[in-house]
């Protein structure tokens, strides 16, 4: 059974992918036992990798070092080589959806009005050495959801009307070298913005709406030219499904959604579905590492086998128990045997790999993996790294 959003309110030809293995037998098995790494008082919704640091956004006001609270309002920096918490400590009065990094800042959005006691509606910089909050100031006419960063530019998703007073649908861009809103840039949506990713030429943008831009067959999942933000209509997917995250890998998009239970769908560049898998709770976090796709959501159970059609169920007598997270064969839609076993009633929120250190992130409104306590925050790494119990 499908469940409303969290927050409350691929297959034929060769598949060639950055890391997959040439057999199964070769990928990197990930631990199922998570680090030993901080946790935190309140859900963490977002998170990116910058170096060898993962930044953490989220409604929390404390982070859990070795069980004592240590203050963190709704941002927060951990090392990934250690889990440890960094000193990194800026202050924003409301809750923190979306985050990117580039240069040396990290950007943010959500539904706070104040960063670092400065006004700032919806939308910030953040040094990401001194958590001093940069010139970034514009004023968001609704939420911000979801932040990427390509060519040159500061993508921003979510349920919004306007920006500055200037009419955005739900989408907008803005210039890094000057932080000004760009206005030549024409993509627009009629619902709300659940997800955004960009690769190659093509900005991706995942949601609840019907169009992009106005264009017929753009509903819940399409690619804007990054250039100018038209659409581009050599992508085109059928997707029947709210999409809730996206990440692509080689030639293929990947993308957790809603649905009757939940889906993760692998697309071909054309837009073309190259597999389909079935969960029975929404899919709200996706990536990949080291040849495997891994998605978090509300889930219970998952499908060990890909569906027929973007729409169909499991086949067979294949579901088997997969709380909150799993991972996938990116060639295939198989489901993995990695099965860490979480909890939580909205589960994983969060997923970020980073390949330099073999590291899997997650963050939500869990508390424990297997019988580990890991409040709103894991990790996992990859077993040439050091594992001691391996996947399974």
């Amino acid at each position: 059974m499908s469940h409303s959003p969290w927050l409350a309110t691929l297959l034929t030809g060769a598949l060639v992918l950055p890391g997959a293995p040439a057999h199964a037998g070769t990928v990197p098995p990930i631990s199922v036992a998570p680090d030993h790494t901080v946790g935190f008082d309140g859900l963490v919704y977002t998170s990116v990798h910058v170096g060898d640091t993962v930044y953490l956004g989220g409604s929390f006001t404390h982070a859990i070092v070795d069980g004592k609270a240590v203050t963190r309002k709704r941002l927060a920096a951990v090392d990934s080589r250690t889990g440890r918490l960094l000193p990194w400590a800026p202050v924003l009065d409301g809750t923190v959806t979306g985050v990117a990094g580039s240069g040396s800042s990290l950007y943010v959005t959500g539904k706070f009005r104040n960063a670092g006691g400065q006004p700032r509606r919806g939308l910030a910089a953040i040094d990401l050495r001194t958590g001093d909050v940069g010139g970034l100031k514009h004023t968001v006419d609704g939420r911000g959801q979801t932040l990427t960063v390509a060519g040159g530019r500061l993508f921003l998703g979510g349920e919004f009307s306007a920006v500055d007073g200037r009419p955005a649908r739900n989408l907008a861009a803005f210039k890094l070298s000057d932080g000004s809103l760009d206005t030549g840039f024409a993509g627009d949506t009629d619902g709300k913005v659940w997800a955004l990713t960009a690769s190659g030429s093509r900005l991706y943008v995942g949601g609840a709406f019907k169009q992009i831009n106005g264009v017929a067959g753009t509903a819940r999942l399409a690619a804007l030219k990054l250039a100018d933000g038209k659409v581009d209509t050599g992508f085109k997917p059928s997707t029947p499904y709210t999409s809730f995250a996206l990440t692509v890998a080689g030639d293929r998009v990947f993308a957790g959604l809603a649905g009757v239970g939940g889906r993760v769908q692998a697309y071909r560049p054309d837009g073309g579905l190259a597999w389909s898998s079935v969960t029975d709770g929404d899919v709200q976090a996706i990536t990949f590492l080291n040849g495997t796709v891994y998605g978090g959501g509300h889930f219970t159970v998952a499908c060990t086998k890909p569906s027929a059609t973007a729409t169909s169920w499991c086949p067979g007598k294949t579901l088997r128990p997969q709380p909150k997270i799993a991972a996938w064969d990116p060639a295939t839609g198989v489901l993995r045997d990695w099965n860490p076993r979480s909890n939580g009633r909205w589960g994983v929120l969060t997923l970020k790999s980073n390949p330099a250190l073999g590291t899997l992130t997650v963050g939500g409104d869990f508390t424990a993996f297997g019988g580990a306590d890991r409040p709103r925050f894991a990790q996992f790494r990859a077993c040439r790294y050091g594992c001691t119990r391996r996947s399974g």
